[in-house]
């Protein structure tokens, strides 16, 4: 797997944020209250006009929001402005003032920049302007990226990690993809038991630094099965689950989109922040349900709760998993019930699962001309097919913590 980029010593997800003025006192002010905010995660840089020309030119990492402090020297400030508004690649450029002067502003906003904040600093507005750029350079990553499908039940024993798995390696063998896994079910690890490893590499070695998350790091998380895809494993005892942050599964899956075609992560049956958070950045929401009265109650639960969160960039598709075409409960009644399609039916066939379990093999290797393998060849296709449109997600964490309430 091919390194990107090169380390640095940024908060995972970070925004670079270099802080521009004069008065070394109006800025500590500024980057306290900035540090603050809490969201998005900012990595913050406070220097002079002098120092934030040598910042520019002496091969530190470019930063993505430059806000200039304007404090008395406003013609100074105005064109320092103005030549960050001519760099390339350009910084978001933000201009702090405490006038509230229509001339200044006008000549603010000609200079070149994108933001106009008034001090002191107004938490709500800065975070809606920063959380603009954040989103911004999300959506363009994932423009640029592979896809990222997300698994999800909230009934157990559906198959969930076995979709997942079956759907990765069906990508890989069918289509020669470059396939990641994602164990996001963080407490059973049922992911590595689908694909018969034993990973000595999990997701606590994105969780336990501080710098920003890059190739390199990623790489040594990761591990490689057989078939050539890549499963990012759930930690190995239990109470490490809980030091696992959205944070961290953000930086992880915007980085695999730029090294993957596709990515796809086992969301198990546990909704939280971090799910949401995976949410966000997927193309595709399967939600996975059997021919049971259970699982269609749960699976309403789960379309209810959906609608809370206001999730626009991305729409759940629902597979019929252990599909028995004269099973009581009909494909029919479940399509009634729910008011919402089946996407994907996926066979019962206990005898291919018993021999896959049996000789500790996959699908492809022990029923490779099965019904059920050629289901998940079929579920693979139709995704590299592109056989829908998604729409980019917002920014929403004021949303999720609406719904889940505010991380203490």
């Amino acid at each position: 797997m091919a390194v990107l980029g090169r380390k640095s010593d940024g908060r995972k997800g970070a925004l670079r944020v270099l802080l521009v003025g004069e008065d070394e006192g109006r800025r500590a002010e500024i980057k306290t209250a900035l540090e603050n905010l809490g969201d998005p995660p900012l990595e913050i840089v406070s220097v002079t006009p002098q120092g934030g020309a040598q910042e520019s030119s002496n091969g530190a990492a470019p930063a993505d929001v430059t806000m200039v402090v304007f404090n008395g020297n406003e013609e100074a400030s105005l064109n320092y402005l103005q030549k960050q508004a001519e760099r390339s690649p350009r910084p978001a450029l933000f201009a702090l003032v405490r006038e509230r002067s229509p001339g200044l502003m006008r000549q603010i906003l000609r200079a070149g920049a994108d933001e106009l904040l008034f001090l002191p600093l107004d938490p709500g507005d800065a975070t809606r302007a920063l959380l603009k750029v954040s989103e911004s350079h999300r959506r363009e990553e994932k423009e640029q990226g592979g896809v990222i499908c997300s698994v999800v039940s909230t009934v157990g024993g559906v198959g969930v990690s076995s979709l997942a798995a079956n759907l990765a390696l069906a990508l890989r063998y069918t289509l020669s993809k470059r396939v990641a896994l994602v164990d996001l079910d963080l407490q059973s690890g049922g992911l590595a038991v689908a694909l018969n490893l034993e990973p000595e590499r999990t997701i606590m070695a994105l969780a336990e630094g501080d710098k920003k998350l890059d190739s390199i790091q990623l790489e040594s998380a990761l591990s490689k099965h057989p078939s050539g895809i890549y499963l990012l494993a759930a930690p190995k005892r239990i109470e490490d689950s809980e030091l696992v942050s959205d944070v961290t599964l953000g930086a992880a899956l915007d980085l695999m989109r730029r090294l993957f075609d596709f990515v796809v992560v086992d969301c198990g049956g546990y909704i939280n922040e971090n799910v949401v958070a995976v949410w966000e950045r997927s193309d595709h929401l399967f939600y996975v349900l059997d021919q049971s009265i259970g699982a269609a109650r749960c699976c309403w639960r789960f379309i209810e709760l959906f609608g809370r969160l206001g999730l626009s960039g991305v729409q759940p598709h629902f597979i019929l998993s252990r599909y028995i075409s004269h099973h009581p409960i009909s494909e029919e009644q479940i399509v009634n019930t729910l008011g919402r399609p089946i996407y994907a039916k996926i066979p019962r066939d206990e005898k291919a699962l018993e021999k896959v379990q049996l000789l500790a093999k996959d699908l492809w290797q022990c029923a490779a001309n099965s019904a059920l393998t050629r289901s998940y060849e079929d579920l693979a296709r139709r995704l590299a097919a592109g056989d829908e449109d998604s729409e980019e997600a917002p920014g929403l964490m004021s949303r999720l913590r609406g719904v889940f309430g505010n991380r203490s």
